[in-house]
């Protein structure tokens, strides 16, 4: 079943990460459609009469990439320009319920030090958005070409979603296995929890036409689930983490210091893509 992409394109060269994420990890070719989004900011330095037709040249561009290392082909890639009204996120968020697309899709700089507490890029401010689609952020990847998926699990209905996700993306692709991850606070915590989501997950993948023999199941115990997962996700070499993520309205707190799993991985994971599904 073919996947519609939604790739969101900029000017700051972030792009290249999600291209050649995408052209790495699928099959080529694969049963892939992507539509190439640009959006000007309002009152942008390209000026209103400008924006659109050098938003239009960078989607060209971009598009020719695809093209030309035979990723898909001219008639599975659409470009989208348009200029900002409402900011560029919520235009991203519009379009991505609009277009019912299976995810969108950010490359991603990364952040070092200082800057990790005043993270005010589009891709941060997405996550907080309250949205029906998986976002894809993609940052600088490695030389070596990764593979796989680790899937971490919790409780709740965004878990689920996730795992849903990842089967819908990899059913017609068997490169990619699966690793079920459970990271327990606790050591009195029971075996049967993790038991209990493991079970839960390999449904949803089975119904997705995952076979069994393409899953694994790692538990680790670990009060810093954050960590737990950067440790794994660097151990394992995995080309994604998937996640999970609840929606609720940012703190106090959270305005300085991110206190939510994904949030801290958005800004420390480095050599995967992070996959997100509320």
């Amino acid at each position: 079943m073919e996947k519609h992409l939604l790739v969101c394109v900029c000017d700051d060269g972030t792009v290249s990460y999600s291209v050649r994420f995408i052209r790495e990890f699928f099959n080529s070719p694969c049963d892939v459609r992507l539509t190439l989004f640009h959006v000007a900011p309002h009152g942008g330095s390209w000026g209103v009469h400008n924006s659109a037709q050098k938003g239009r040249k960078l989607l060209e561009k971009v598009k020719d990439d695809f093209i030309a290392n035979s990723f898909c082909k001219e008639n599975k890639i659409d470009i989208k320009s348009i200029s900002s009204r409402g900011g560029v996120a919520r235009e991203i968020v519009q379009e991505g319920h609009k277009g019912m697309y299976d995810a969108v899709v950010f490359g991603r700089q990364a952040t070092f030090m200082f800057e990790e507490l005043f993270d005010y890029s589009v891709a941060h401010r997405m996550i907080w958005e309250d949205i029906t689609f998986p976002l894809w952020f993609c940052k600088c990847p490695q030389e070596i070409p990764k593979k796989d998926v680790l899937l971490c699990l919790g409780d709740g209905e965004p878990s689920q979603r996730i795992t849903d996700h990842v089967g819908y993306l990899l059913s017609d692709d068997s490169v990619h296995d699966i690793t079920l991850l459970h990271v327990q606070k606790s050591k009195m915590a029971k075996a049967e929890n993790s038991k209990k989501l493991f079970a839960v997950a390999r449904e949803h993948l089975k119904a997705n036409g995952i076979e069994d023999t393409r899953i694994t199941e790692r538990v680790v115990e670990e009060t810093n689930v954050a960590k737990a997962i950067l440790t794994e996700a660097a151990k394992g070499h995995y080309a994604v983490v998937a996640i999970g993520r609840d929606f609720h309205d940012k703190t106090a707190k959270e305005k300085i210091l991110p206190e939510s799993v994904s949030v801290k991985l958005l800004r420390k994971l480095e050599g995967a893509t992070l996959w997100i599904s509320k």
